[in-house]
């Protein structure tokens, strides 16, 4: 097992990479067994006990589709998070978990290759980042797909931040404000952050983890196949092996048309051939409504910032991550309408370069902190409170020390991405539900609100939390569904309208604590919640024992 590696991975929608800090301290991202940085994030189930994940596994997408699944980001954390291929039922975080194996796979056979690891050890340790807009539900289902890889999972950083590290804003000397653009393949950020030397702090954030690079390719297939249809007289999707290998080229395709002015496409089907010249301006014309749905994102970003005292002409800087920020109507919308001029910088490499120089860093300073509780006989917890009392003379000590090697501590703010209720009556006797944690509040955040037993003689009540987008105080419950309901006994029967005061605090590990008391008998409740066990048990061991036994190539 190693123990001086850590290795920061971005778990993408559309590419996933690998990458971890060398000898001399420069972030690299690992080839795969392709000589790729990068491995589309694409499975295919060969056998019961055999997937193929990458570039293998894309080019299966044409011929065997009822065995291969992509964009599976896309269904983390989400309801209906399952997949059948090849006859097997498949959640979410297990394949996943198969494209994470194969990442360490050949991360693993280059640096035994390149002799920075011996035959024996591993890679292990490792941070994944997610979509900052990720709510509880997709950062844990993350998190579980990373422990069913086999993997130490040590934390769950936001895209944003990763790749504001790595484009070496935090740890400079500078006070930036930083916004961060961040188009992958199928989820889209937005985020706002003040950068003061190693201090990291989001100001607000934003986005749709449902818009991506994905959906400038739907646009132009759309299109093909309807001019296909006006050619021939036919309709292409009803030939899937047209439709299969044109899922593979419109992408293709995306990607002349960001280096330049015109690509010649061609589509073979069934009922015939049909050819055309596609300028760049005719493909921005048809995904111009897609560049507007995040222009519209951004206003609303900024609108919150200002609001929270960061106005647009505060930004000093716009970095644009994830490879579908290449694409120039983006740098020209930026440009045209907010006078900034973008940063590009490494889109498809910067996220998981961040995360691992991260990774370093927390591993330095758990390792440190191991060393000083060694030499002077207090436990972490007592070293970390007497750091925040000091005003961070530990953190400077960790900087002179050997661990440190003149390293800097990273303190990263980051806000919630989702806002928290619980449902109650109204006075009209109607179900809503009561926000407490709004989205864009500071983390660690608490809040704590008073509701009113509706019946003589209760024995306890239900409080339903809720996760939501909404910024609303109250909203309608219509068919929205907990994401946890917790049950409190009382201890002995109560009177109506006996006062029950429920805190609710979310700390920076995504942990939800609840805590709740009615006034009358003053009976108590106090839990923690998280949703590492989304899986039932059955699921979970059916999961762990695949994977385990599952040979990924």
């Amino acid at each position: 097992m190693i123990m001086n590696y850590v290795f920061g991975i971005d778990l993408g929608t559309t590419y996933s990479c690998i990458a971890y800090m060398d000898e001399y301290g420069k972030p690299v991202v690992l080839k795969n067994s392709d000589g790729d940085h990068t491995t589309p994030s694409v499975v295919m189930v060969e056998s019961a006990d055999n997937v193929v994940v990458g570039m293998e596994a894309k080019r299966s997408i044409e011929v065997d589709p009822d065995r291969t699944v992509q964009f599976i980001k896309r269904k983390m954390g989400k309801e209906n998070d399952k997949v059948t291929l090849a006859g097997i039922t498949y959640s979410a975080p297990e394949i996943s978990a198969y494209i994470l194996k194969k990442l360490v796979k050949d991360a693993n056979d280059e640096l035994i290759q390149t002799g920075v690891l011996s035959e024996g050890q591993e890679v292990r340790d490792v941070v994944i980042t997610c979509p900052a807009y990720f709510g509880m539900n997709e950062r844990q289902a993350t998190k579980t797909a990373g422990e069913l890889a086999g993997l130490n999972v040590l934390n769950i950083i936001n895209e944003p931040t990763a790749a504001a590290i790595s484009y070496g804003a935090a740890g400079s000397a500078k006070h930036e404000t930083v916004l961060v653009y961040d188009l992958g393949g199928g989820t889209f950020d937005i985020t706002v952050m003040d950068i003061n030397g190693s201090d990291i702090s989001v100001v607000c954030t934003g986005g749709d983890d449902t818009l991506g690079g994905k959906d400038w390719d739907e646009t132009l297939m759309d299109y093909v196949t309807e001019r296909y249809e006006e050619e021939n007289g036919e309709d292409l999707s009803e030939d899937p092996d047209a439709v299969a290998a044109l899922y593979v080229d419109v992408e293709t395709w995306k990607k002349s048309l960001t280096a330049r002015e015109k690509v010649n496409i061609s589509v073979n089907g069934s009922g015939g051939r049909f050819r055309e010249e596609l300028t760049r301006e005719r493909y921005e014309e048809l995904t111009h409504d897609l560049l507007s749905r995040t222009k519209n994102l951004l206003d609303e970003v900024l609108k919150n910032a200002a609001q929270k005292g960061c106005p647009q002409e505060k930004i000093d800087k716009i970095l644009l991550v994830g490879g579908s920020s290449r694409m120039p109507q983006v740098a020209k919308m930026i440009e045209a309408d907010y006078h900034i001029t973008p940063v590009l910088q490494d889109p498809d490499e910067a996220v998981a370069k961040g995360a691992a120089i991260y990774a370093r860093n927390e591993k330095q300073y758990s390792d440190f902190l191991l060393e000083e509780s060694q030499k002077t006989g207090k436990t972490v917890k007592e070293l970390t409170e007497e750091n925040l009392k000091t005003g961070g003379a530990l953190d400077k000590k960790f900087a002179l020390s050997t661990s440190g090697y003149g390293a800097i501590k990273m303190n990263i703010t980051n806000v919630l991405s989702r806002t928290y209720g619980i449902s109650a009556y109204n006075e009209d006797d109607e179900l809503v539900i009561c926000n407490m944690l709004m989205s864009n509040d500071k983390l660690p955040a608490t809040t704590t609100r008073s509701f009113w037993t509706g019946q003589n003689n209760q024995t306890g009540t239900e409080l339903p939390i809720f996760e939501t987008r909404s910024m609303e105080p109250t909203l309608p419950l219509g068919d929205r569904e907990p994401i946890t309901t917790i049950h409190m006994r009382f201890n002995e029967r109560v009177p109506k309208g006996t006062e029950i005061t429920v805190m609710l605090a979310l700390d920076n590990s995504g942990i939800l604590h609840v805590m709740a008391e009615e006034l009358c008998r003053h009976s108590k409740l106090e839990t923690t919640f998280d949703l590492s066990n989304q899986m039932t048990e059955d699921e979970r061991i059916t999961a762990v024992r695949r994977t385990a036994e599952t040979t990924v190539e």
